[in-house]
């Protein structure tokens, strides 16, 4: 059985490309406009990863991220950050709140995929 991924992106563009690639490298892919409508698919789902924006309106990826680790439910699930805040403090703040990776925008495809790969294992 394919592994879930959900995508949590507000853009659009950059969430039909990500669920396009992570589909063609035989994932099955939900998908979410915002941080709010992602943590309620993440907790009624339970998908095998997230991924997801960093900065988005009602609810940011930061904020997304500590309610799935207060959660006992989704606490286990990785969780990908994918953002264009490339500073070193932006990738060590995601990784200091609880985020398995922190990868940067403009997406490398094969990066996003060996890293999704090592955190499915």
């Amino acid at each position: 059985m394919a592994k879930r991924i959900l995508v949590i992106e507000d853009d659009p563009s950059i969430r039909t490309y990500l669920q396009k690639v992570l589909r063609q490298a035989g994932y099955d892919t939900l998908a979410a406009r915002d941080g709010e409508e992602g943590l309620q698919m993440v907790r009624a789902l339970l998908p095998d990863l997230v991924l997801c924006d960093v900065v988005m309106p009602k609810l940011n990826g930061y904020a997304v991220l500590d309610a799935v680790r207060w959660d006992q439910a989704t606490a286990h699930i990785p969780f990908v950050f994918l953002s264009s805040k490339a500073s070193r403090e932006a990738v060590e703040q995601g990784l200091q709140l609880g985020s398995n990776a922190y990868l940067t925008k403009p997406i490398d495809q094969n990066h996003l995929l060996k890293a999704i790969a090592a955190h499915l294992t």
